[in-house]
């Protein structure tokens, strides 16, 4: 590389030679020009009479000078031209991430990145959105290497690789393939760290555990218009992929989608890792039975492509001793995964899960995905109080983090909350999908209502249970709080990294605006649970553009007749206290 640069050096050297001569060449024609125009006849440089001598010199001494300031300009603007042109974005490029779980038992995941296409001078290579931005987590990028990728496919000359405050940068000029490798260490959270979201990506029985956001680096300098994700997986681990459209044929369309957003291919023979002992048609109600096909991959490749690089970063691998357990409803398949030994049978909990999947699922009409798995796994975290029960959810799909001592009875009580509450955002929050932060307050508000009424409708929590539980919660975290009144809840849930009691308020007061809307607006419209309607109307008027402000308005004034604008901005996005609830359940 740096022979390359010594050579455009000299290059650019002897071009301000070149472009002095022409310049100079030009400016004396135009020079000759001017002079026949102003005495009227075109003169001919060979019938001119020779200049004096004085005349001579001074013309010669301003060329000379005009040649001095040209050579003196031509390599600071090619300077500043070659920087301008470094900063252009590349063509869309074509992204390919091979994720190989060589290493995984030992707690290493290794990603390869080609991009192909027309690259730009420098890709600029930024790390995910997840825990690689927070400075003190002290998880990093370990070995990264570059490559220019001939085009049979073999490395050809090594890269520079610079890194950067926010990544990496890989001189990829004139190149139209390059490769990528970097390994993610996913040992290095300590275990005294009291963050449980430091262990969303963690090693794991056999093998590690990793959310896309926190995996994948991102180009930020080039458009991309295709990815694809592979899987090689040698050792044949076993390997739950719930990412949103990871099964057969899943088209994952709205109303106003021209097609599929994603598609995954399945390679013969791939399968889950199945407990013993699968639930059969005749064993449950209603439509459950077993589902006897490759529902969950165990590959030696996988291949899946997202839709963009935000539906990249919604991804959940695992790999290790997972075991799993699936039933169905209608068209969608329902599956419990662990990789840990419980207090409690793997049956009753796919029980519990598809219990609470099928009401949700009862409520909006469909699923919006045709698999929703929940993974159950350990929370490493142990706070003063105990375990906290943390959940993230991936389309549809859900990882929940409880205590290893959690018996039957509490995760009925506790943890079923938080699955009601995250397979709920596959709906508010996935499909009607969650892109303006003023409209939080809803998505996690309702959701937490909702999740309340699902458990109670279906008879895991009994409606005096749940009507305590809301109570409880929105005496403690709204009620009582000390931001109420001083900060709109619209405000306060916007900031979800917030102080800890500002977000309880955040949430409490979702839940209390989405119970006083749906109050105000049956009064107003003599309707019996407006916002279910409301809920109903948004997943079936879904869209790309996403749920807004704007989309809550128009969705409440199209099933109702009633403009809420007045109420949101006095309760909502004002700060007017909202009176004492009741009927929560």
């Amino acid at each position: 590389m740096g022979n390359n640069k010594e050579q455009q050096g000299t290059g650019a050297t002897a071009e301000p030679c070149r472009g002095s001569y022409s310049l100079a060449g030009k400016s004396q024609t135009a020079l000759q020009r001017y002079k026949a125009r102003r005495m009227g006849t075109f003169v001919d440089e060979e019938e001119t009479r020779l200049p004096s001598r004085s005349q001579d010199q001074h013309q010669g001494n301003s060329l000379a000078l005009r040649g001095l300031l040209l050579l003196l300009l031509l390599p600071a603007l090619g300077v500043f031209g070659w920087r301008a042109y470094q900063q252009l974005p590349g063509d869309p490029l074509v992204l390919t991430y091979e994720i190989d779980l060589s290493e995984a038992a030992q707690g290493t995941v290794i990603v390869t990145l080609i991009a192909e296409g027309k690259l730009p001078p420098q890709m600029d290579l930024e790390y995910p959105p997840g825990i690689f931005g927070i400075a003190q987590y002290g998880r990093k990028l370990l070995r990264p290497s570059a490559h220019a990728l001939e085009e049979n496919g073999m490395i050809g000359r090594p890269l520079t690789v610079d890194q950067t405050s926010n990544g990496w940068r890989l001189g990829t000029r004139g190149l139209t393939r390059a490769g990528f490798i970097y390994r993610v260490d996913l040992t290095k959270a300590k275990s005294n760290e009291m963050d449980i979201r430091k262990f969303i990506s963690t090693p794991v029985s056999g093998g590690v555990r990793f959310a896309g956001f926190e995996v994948f680096l991102q180009p930020t300098n080039a458009e991309v218009k295709d990815i694809t994700v592979s899987v090689y997986n040698p050792a044949r681990l076993s390997v739950l992929v719930p990412w949103p459209a990871l099964v057969k044929n899943t088209p994952r369309e709205s109303n106003h989608s021209a097609g599929p957003l994603a598609d995954a291919h399945l390679g013969y023979g791939q399968g889950y890792n199945p407990a013993p002992g699968l639930i059969t048609a005749s064993s449950r109600d209603d439509g459950a039975q077993n589902h006897s096909g490759a529902v969950a991959p165990v590959p030696m490749n996988l291949f899946y492509h997202p839709h963009d690089l935000a539906d990249l970063n919604n991804a959940l691998m695992v790999c290790g001793n997972i075991r799993t357990l699936n039933s169905q409803a209608k068209e969608c398949v329902i599956q419990f995964a662990t990789d840990q030994n419980w207090l409690f049978s793997d049956h009753d909990a796919l029980d519990l899960i598809r219990r609470i999947a099928r009401t949700e699922m009862g409520f909006f009409g469909s699923s919006p995905t045709e698999q929703i798995t929940v993974l159950l796994s350990a929370n490493e975290i142990r706070a003063a109080e105990g375990f906290d029960v943390y959940g993230v959810h991936t389309g549809s799909s859900v990882l929940v983090m409880i205590s290893p001592e959690t018996t039957w009875g509490m995760l009925e009580e506790q943890a079923a909350s938080v699955i009601a509450h995250e397979m709920f955002h596959g709906w508010l929050g996935e499909a009607i999908t969650q892109v303006d932060p003023s409209t939080l307050w809803f998505t996690e508000g309702a959701t937490t209502w909702y999740s309340a009424r699902m458990l109670s409708a279906a008879g895991i929590w009994t409606p005096q249970h749940a009507r305590q539980v809301l109570t409880d919660r929105l005496n403690r975290d709204y009620v009582k709080s000390p931001w109420r009144g001083e900060i709109s809840i619209a405000d306060a849930a916007a900031d979800v990294m917030g102080d800890p009691e500002l977000v309880r308020f955040a949430y409490a007061g979702g839940v209390a605006a989405s119970v006083a809307l749906d109050q105000w607006l049956s009064r107003q419209s003599s309707m019996v649970r407006p916002l279910d309607e409301v809920l109903r109307y948004l997943y079936e008027n879904r869209s790309d553009e996403g749920f807004s402000r704007l989309a809550l308005e128009e969705a409440v004034l199209a099933v109702t007749g009633v403009d809420c604008r007045p109420w949101l901005e006095k309760f909502v996005y004002g700060t007017r206290n909202l009176a004492p609830l009741d009927q929560l359940i």
